[in-house]
């Protein structure tokens, strides 16, 4: 009797390089794709701020108009962060292994986590390198245009101090002794006091009005109408200040929101980005579109 014998085949399916390593993320192409942002952002960041130096000038009349120098500051980091985004998202998406064994709509999902956290390492590589001291020089040029924009101007309309010039115009000398550094001192702290309650008392006007006549030897109601005049004109300074702080605030409340705006346009660009790639790595899609020769 003799026993036949078969041969028997098993086929093993390959394991991904996802299902070996227990986890989903591939991290090569998320650095690549952070990496490959950051530097996009970094060029033209400075590139863009040549541009807006170039838009702004110490001369006044030279100078573009601060809200087209803010505009254009805004839509040029708008086309930055859009094109670093969807840049590196696209390469975590077409650089990450395909896997077969899953739905499109689960590698949909998957690829674009990869790009969230491509823009997640982008924008850590950015802060890292803009904090740091050997981005000084490219930092300054960032920051240039905006600073040259406010700088200028004020620069240019600069003033002196208001309590100094303030008590120059009450106590201006017409030919007597000038007042001494002790007497100023003395005008400066009740006129600073006058400013913090917001009048000044009867009492201290007319004591200023007396020694400014002694001194100035001018009428009682010359000196009186220089105090009023001058802490009028302190006021006002006080009120301008006022106004130049609450703009400040204004302007921070919306430059911060304006600035997590764009980060989540980013974040959005880089999810739809990395899904394009992902899509184009399954359909083995080229780019002989856009690099061949004609």
């Amino acid at each position: 009797m003799s026993m036949g014998t078969s041969d028997v085949v098993v086929v093993t399916p390959p394991a991904s390089a996802a299902a070996s390593s227990g986890s989903y993320l591939e991290w090569g192409s998320i650095i690549g794709g952070g990496v490959l942002s950051a530097a996009i952002t970094m060029v033209m960041a400075a590139f863009g701020s040549a541009l807006g130096l170039s838009l702004v000038s110490a001369e006044t009349g030279r100078s573009s108009s601060l809200a087209l120098v803010t505009i254009a500051g805004g839509l040029w980091l708008i086309w930055i962060t859009v094109s670093a985004c969807f840049a590196g998202g696209y390469l975590a998406g077409r650089m990450r292994r395909p896997v077969q064994d899953v739905r499109t709509h689960e590698r949909d999902v998957r690829d674009g986590a990869h790009g969230l956290l491509v823009w997640a390492v982008g924008a850590l590589l950015v802060t890292m390198v803009a904090s740091s001291s050997l981005f000084g020089v490219a930092k300054t040029a960032a920051s240039g245009a905006s600073a040259a924009a406010t700088g200028a101007a004020s620069l240019l309309n600069q003033q002196a101090d208001p309590l100094a010039s303030t008590l120059d115009s009450v106590m201006r000398n017409t030919g007597a002794t000038p007042p001494t550094a002790e007497e100023r001192a003395e005008a400066s702290r009740i006129l600073i006091g006058g400013m913090a309650s917001g009048s000044l008392e009867a009492a201290d006007r007319d004591y200023l009005a007396s020694r400014v006549a002694a001194r100035m030897n001018i009428p009682q109601p010359e000196a009186q109408a220089r105090i009023d005049a001058a802490f009028t004109k302190l006021q006002q300074a006080k009120e301008t200040a006022k106004q130049a702080a609450e703009k400040a605030r204004k302007s921070a409340i919306i430059t911060a929101f304006l600035t997590a705006a764009v980060l989540l346009l980013g974040a959005a660009t880089a999810w739809f980005a990395a899904q394009m790639g992902g899509r184009h790595r399954d359909e083995d899609s080229d780019l002989d579109g856009f690099f061949s020769r004609r």
